[in-house]
């Protein structure tokens, strides 16, 4: 057709065929009109110029070869040119679609560390490897130079994508984590280990250079001094941990810094830490919960929480201490909102730990400041709470009290002093401190008022030294070097020190730091033996009356206990799995057979009464019950099922027997588990599909023969089914009747009341009048009503008037509930023919249309045993697995809230097992403690210089630092 079509326009185009040679005109015209035949006439030969000796044929024939050559090579030309054009088209879209699926990985850039962090990391590292051998961390290196290629090779291609590639970028952004995702996630989660474990290692390396620093003849006190403050913390932390609130047996000494709300307390506290570690507020309250700092001497200035050892602030950098100073501030809120909704300050202590060079060692608790007035806004009893506070660690004999005052303030108009006289009258572990002298001075405050004060002789509370220090020039942003050399400058230009009113060792906050330190570790050498035996005689009573009150059981603490709990109930959860089958099964029939039969038996009865018309066919009766069975799996069968299998699953996991002997000590933590754990369990959404499957297969598959087991098997569940909804009917109709004769002579019941007795004749009326002949009409005809009438006339009871006639509407009443007990009754009757007309089922034979139920309840009893294997299989195999999540969910749940915890394991044995372990504990680390105070060195004896209390004046005479009576030893 193509070569037709092209002849055909050669042949007719007005210039085409007239350019073409007389050969070719003459062959298209041949082959035009005649085929494939050979030509008549041959085409004139056109004239040609030939050169000399060459004949015209050849010439003309290599002539047209030329032409017929060239013809084809420009055709080729044309070819390739379109070919490759239509190429590059390809190529380019494809292109385009790769650099489209190619995913923006800029976003991970995040993930990777600052270049600041890596070269102060590396920077660190160069430090430390000139004093040890650092791990190797190759891998490392390569791993992330890797991490680095591949984040900027995609980010480099995206800068340079258009338009499209950039939101076909932007939506894959948003798709699921790829399998490379995946592996950068799981690449960076192995780089923090390995940091966190660099970190750890320098760390200890940076102790043990310190150490190697510390070297000569020293190097044993250092050592030993720097040990005991942290063995001293930990006993302070146990003791803590034991009585919060610091009763008369935690008799370890500390330094308590008391004093008016913005008297300089905090500002004291860091010219001795040598750091601004707390948060500052401009006349507000700050400090809203005791902040236990233990001051150790090292190598690098460092803080860290105790509950937290991981993360390091370093001091040196403002940043870390703004990071610092808003944990604390985190911490303190966060202590207070736990102490109650109307609480304002707390008691739960902060432990703090800050390390330094030259730092005094010793444990000081700051105190929120004493207020005279509660402010709007402020919570009730806030001024009492702090009180209380503060005299429940003043109360302790061996605290020393370091006082602050403000010195821009007159003493009469301060909270604190009368705190301090009351709980330490005599002065022998006060130590007075007047802060912001230089702008007491400012102010022209009398020079011999502020000298009687820091002698003693202007009020009446005694102390054993008195000092005066500059807390900074009024700047919240002032460094604590800045801060020390506005105190030098000051101290070195005051009238006070040029008069000779103030001694060298009362002046600057490194003296009174000095003298506080020594003071304090005189007292830890006083006390830590005798509060050792305390501890002793503290815990025998407690294990004396263990062993009279609970003989023969071992003493577990709560988190003892809690781990047996939590063992207990997970090998429940294995138990769960491991019951036998014909007891899951009989407890899925149990919890399904009654409301699955009575629905069923609904459904037949609804479909016999729809077929119960004189025109209605018989054999439309299975087609009612179809529609009926579909209708009921398709809408809340299975939902149904699934409901009654959760709940015969909860209901074997609570009877199965309890762990640990039945310890009544357990069974609340294990209930409270129980609950949480069924209330967070969520089925396997999966099943219910599923299930639904083989009840429609179950119950709709006509071609299910039963046989002989199967029809007696049906016949029970019709029978079962008859009689259960006959038992709710007959029940119905006592409590409309009243009881009968013989129930109220067998169970002493009331007579019943004349209303219930007129119904009951009614009823009986009704039943005279239908007869026994089958199942009576769903109606009354008028023959009924009036043999009804007349039956109930006969039956008169001797107190009732002549005149008290039944009504027609009474009788239609009362009729369904009297019709349907009898209509169960004949079926009833009609199950035990039933039984026997197996044969004639299978013969086909009428007489078994009567037993058309009992197919109906064998596909009933088919879809019945499905689902009780399903849910049995599910509930082994899958939701088991599932409770056992919950239930570890619930444990951890439970043992991050130690409230609920505390609440949940309670009880004399375990408050007692509890205080006898802590005890216990305790006693361990006092001992540990006592062992390397004896054996620390007496080169401290050298170190005494300056801070002294001796020359202090005011009740200072005769002071001296007393030794221990036991040993001679001084720190």
């Amino acid at each position: 057709a193509a070569r037709r079509l092209l002849r055909r326009w050669l042949l007719h185009s007005p210039t085409v065929p007239l350019a073409l040679p007389a050969s070719s005109r003459c062959r298209l015209l041949h082959h035009h009109h005649h085929g494939n035949r050979r030509p008549l006439c041959q085409p004139k030969q056109p004239a040609v110029l030939r050169q000399p000796g060459q004949r015209g044929l050849a010439g003309s024939s290599a002539l047209r070869l030329a032409a017929r050559t060239a013809a084809r090579l420009l055709k080729l030309r044309w070819l390739l040119a379109a070919g490759t054009a239509s190429g590059g088209i390809a190529a380019a879209n494809k292109y385009e679609e790769i650099k489209a699926g190619m995913p923006d990985l800029g976003r991970l850039r995040g993930f990777l560390p600052a270049e600041e962090s890596v070269d102060a990391v590396a920077h660190a590292l160069q430090r430390l490897s000139r004093f040890a051998q650092l791990p190797e961390t190759g891998w490392l290196k390569n791993s992330v130079a890797s991490l680095k290629s591949l984040v900027q090779r995609p980010s480099d291609a995206s800068n340079k994508a258009d338009g499209g590639a950039e939101s076909s970028a932007a939506a894959l952004d948003a798709d699921a984590p790829t399998e490379l995702a995946q592996q950068l996630e799981e690449l960076e989660i192995r780089y923090q280990r390995e940091a966190a474990s660099l970190e750890a290692e320098a760390r200890e390396l940076r102790r043990q250079l310190a150490e190697l620093r510390l070297g000569g003849p020293g190097r044993g006190y250092r050592s030993a001094r720097k040990s005991l403050i942290d063995m001293y913390s930990e006993v302070l932390d146990a003791l803590s941990e034991r009585d919060a609130k610091f009763s008369a047996a935690d008799h370890l000494p500390r330094v308590v810094v008391i004093g008016d709300q913005s008297s300089g307390k905090t500002s004291v506290l860091e010219a001795v830490a040598r750091a601004r570690l707390f948060p500052r507020g401009a006349g507000e309250m700050m400090t809203r919960a005791p902040v236990q700092v233990t001051l150790a001497d090292g190598p690098y200035h460092v803080a860290r929480f105790k509950d937290d050892p991981d993360r390091e602030f370093d001091l040196t950098k403002e940043s870390e201490l703004a990071a610092l100073r808003d944990a604390i501030e985190r911490r303190m809120r966060a202590a207070v909102r736990s102490s109650g909704p109307d609480a304002a300050v707390s008691t739960e202590a902060i432990p703090l730990s800050v390390q330094g060079p030259g730092l005094p060692r010793m444990v000081l608790v700051d105190l929120p400041g004493i207020i005279s007035t509660e402010t709007a806004g402020m919570a009730a009893q806030t001024r009492e709470s702090i009180r209380q506070l503060a005299r429940q660690y003043m109360r302790n004999p061996n605290a020393i009290i370091l006082c602050v005052a403000d010195a821009c303030v007159d003493p009469e108009r301060s909270n604190a002093f009368d705190l301090v006289a009351k709980h330490d009258p005599a002065g022998r572990r006060t130590i007075f401190v007047l802060t912001k002298m230089d702008l007491a001075e400012r102010d022209k405050v009398s020079p011999d008022r502020v000298a009687k004060l820091l002698a003693g002789r202007l009020l009446p509370l005694k102390a054993l030294g008195y000092f005066a220090v500059v807390t900074g020039s009024g700047s919240q942003d002032e460094s604590v070097e800045a801060i020390e050399r506005h105190e030098a400058e000051y101290f070195a230009s005051s009238r006070l020190f040029k008069d000779g009113r103030l001694s060298p060792n009362q002046v600057t906050a490194a003296n009174m730091a000095r003298a506080v330190s020594r003071r304090f570790w005189a007292l830890v050498r006083e006390s830590v033996e005798a509060q050792a035996d305390s501890l002793k005689a503290l815990r025998f009573n407690l294990e004396t009356e263990w062993k009279h009150s609970f003989p023969g059981r071992r003493q577990c603490s709560r988190a003892e206990l809690f781990e047996k709990a939590r063992s207990d109930l997970l090998d429940e959860v294995i138990a769960l799995s491991a019951l036998p089958a014909e007891r899951w099964e009989a407890a899925f029939r149990d919890s399904l057979s009654g409301p699955l039969l009575s629905q069923a038996l609904d459904l037949l009865l609804e479909a016999e009464s729809a077929n119960s018309a004189p025109e209605a066919r018989p054999e439309l009766l299975q087609t009612r019950l179809d529609i009926g069975l579909r209708r009921w799996v398709e809408s809340d069968l299975p939902g149904q099922c699934v409901t009654a299998g959760r709940s015969v699953l909860y209901q074997q996991f609570a009877d199965l027997p309890a762990g640990a002997g039945g310890d009544p000590v357990l069974e609340p933590l294990c209930s409270a588990v129980r609950a949480e754990a069924v209330q967070a369990h969520r089925w396997d959404p999966k099943a219910e599909a599923a299930l639904r499957v083989l009840q429609s297969a179950a119950l709709l598959d006509q071609g299910a023969e039963p046989g002989r087991a199967d029809w007696d098997s049906a016949v029970a569940l019709l029978r079962q089914a008859l009689r259960h909804r006959l038992a709710e009917t007959e029940a119905e109709l006592a409590q409309v009747c009243g009881p009968s004769g013989w129930q109220r002579w067998a169970k002493w019941l009331k007579a019943p009341t004349p209303e219930q007795d007129r119904l009951s004749r009614l009823v009986q009326a009704l039943r005279t009048a239908a007869g026994s002949a089958g199942i009576p009409s769903a109606s009354l005809s008028a023959a009924d009503l009036a043999a009804a009438r007349r039956s109930f006339a006969s039956h008169r009871s001797p107190g009732e008037a002549a005149g008290a006639a039944v009504t027609d509407e009474e009788l239609r009443e009362a009729w369904p509930l009297v019709r349907r007990q009898m209509a169960l009754r004949a079926g009833l009757a009609n199950c035990d023919q039933c039984a026997r007309m197996f044969y004639h089922y299978q013969q086909r034979l009428s007489t078994a249309a009567a037993c058309a139920a009992v197919p109906y309840f064998h596909r009933v009893g088919r879809m019945l045993n499905a689902t009780c294997s399903a849910l049995r299989q599910q509930a082994v195999n899958i939701e088991a697995r599932r409770l056992e999540r919950a239930v570890g969910d619930a444990l951890t749940g439970l043992a991050a809230e130690p409230g609920r915890l505390r609440e949940s394991l309670r009880g004399r044995s375990v408050q007692l097992a509890e205080d006898i372990h802590s005890l216990r504990l305790a006693e361990e680390k006092l001992d540990r403690f006592i062992e390397a105070l004896n054996s620390a060195d007496d080169a401290i004896e050298g170190d005494r210089s300056g801070g002294t209390f001796a020359d202090t004046g005011g009740g200072n005479e005769g002071f001296a630092f007393s030794k221990s009576r036991r040993r001679k030893t001084s720190l």
